[in-house]
């Protein structure tokens, strides 16, 4: 069945309005495990998810880096994100999804109108940060960072995390909500706010790598969302200062860090086990908030780590608070509820509720 396009699918999903949920999987950065294929498969089945699955999307020794070609990563993007699915989902990240945007600005006119009207959900973070950047800023898609597929097969992320997720794709929630910690800047510890903005960015490292291209990152006017690992924390610092003094986030409503870590957090940890650099990240996350006009916040669970929640991107969010304070650590606590990408307002393949994730700080 080798590089056969294989689709599969029971009891369809449909959008808020009645459109049939197509997932299309690419693979535009490293190589994953090609006997997952089948489970990618699988679980979208029993998610009652229509889905095209291709074998060729993992061609074993086509690139010393990456998952296939160039070419053929590009080729298999763009026909993803013109043809007739709804979203399109990464396999996994790592390295190479950057290497697709000389492709797409390369597209002839037709072509990036075809996109434009497409409007369709990515799914990824990680690498697929940089799709979402430039999706985001040349198309206006609104995209979701979560967890890729790779990691649903092989069990490193927490199925509560995958459940949220394939509620989002699916319109049966219509909303995500988190808890964030105010980081303490010297200012006033109970102040309160009422933000409404919308959340843009996903890995620090591949937002910081768009500086200079034609799809620039910009936080003017949104709720910047910034995680990482393997990050040292004097390096987040660097880049952090970098991102400042290259106008990244001037005009921004706030920035919310995620997960960061110096290591890949194992299968279980779930944020919970402190490693000996949070000290040095909580410093540099003080001096970053001590030198910005806008508020900015930490949440747990969304990014590099075994609970990866998912958070939609370029849709409406607030931030309210503070609706409580952390006795244990006298941090005042804010809620952040973001949009999903549908309004799922009308009839989908369950019965639309919200189904807020209330994400303990």
């Amino acid at each position: 069945m080798s590089g056969a396009a294989v689709e599969i699918g029971n009891n369809r999903c449909s959008d808020s309005d009645g459109t049939t949920v197509r997932v299309r999987v690419i693979a535009p950065s490293s190589m994953g495990k090609p006997s997952n294929l089948e489970v990618f498969r699988r679980f979208l089945r029993d998610a009652g998810i229509t889905a095209r699955v291709d074998d060729s999307i993992y061609r074993a020794g086509a690139d010393p880096f990456y998952a296939n070609t160039d070419q053929f990563r590009a080729a298999d993007l763009v026909d993803a994100l013109t043809d007739s699915c709804t979203v399109v989902w990464c396999a996994r990240g790592g390295k190479g999804a950057s290497r697709m945007i000389p492709y797409l600005e390369a597209l002839p006119a037709d072509r990036k109108q075809r996109i434009r009207d497409a409007r369709k959900t990515l799914v990824g973070y990680s690498d697929a940060t940089a799709l979402h950047v430039y999706l985001q800023t040349v198309y206006g898609w609104q995209t979701v960072h979560g967890t890729m597929l790779e990691m649903i097969a092989d069990g490193t992320v927490d199925r509560r995390s995958v459940d949220a997720l394939v509620a989002l794709v699916t319109g049966r929630s219509d909303r995500v909500r988190y808890e964030l910690r105010l980081v303490d800047a010297g200012g006033p510890r109970d102040e309160r706010l009422s933000l409404r903005s919308k959340v843009a960015g996903g890995n620090l490292t591949l937002v910081e790598n768009s500086l200079g291209t034609s799809c620039c990152f910009r936080g003017v006017g949104k709720i910047v969302f910034l995680e990482d690992v393997r990050v040292q924390p004097y390096a987040l610092e660097r880049s952090l200062d970098h991102m400042k003094l290259a106008g990244v986030f001037d005009g921004a409503t706030a920035v919310v860090f995620g997960s960061f870590s110096v290591e890949e957090q194992p299968a279980g940890n779930c944020n919970g086990v402190p490693s000996s650099d949070d000290h040095l990240m909580a410093l540099v996350f003080r001096r970053f908030a001590a030198t910005v006009l806008f508020p900015v916040f930490r949440v747990d669970g969304i990014g590099h780590s075994f609970v990866n929640n998912p958070l939609p991107l370029n849709t409406e969010a607030t931030v309210v608070g503070p609706t409580r304070l952390d006795d244990a650590t006298e941090t005042s606590i804010y809620t952040l509820t973001v949009d999903n990408v549908y309004n799922t307002g009308a009839q989908s393949c369950i019965r639309p509720a919200p189904v807020p994730l209330d994400q303990a700080a």
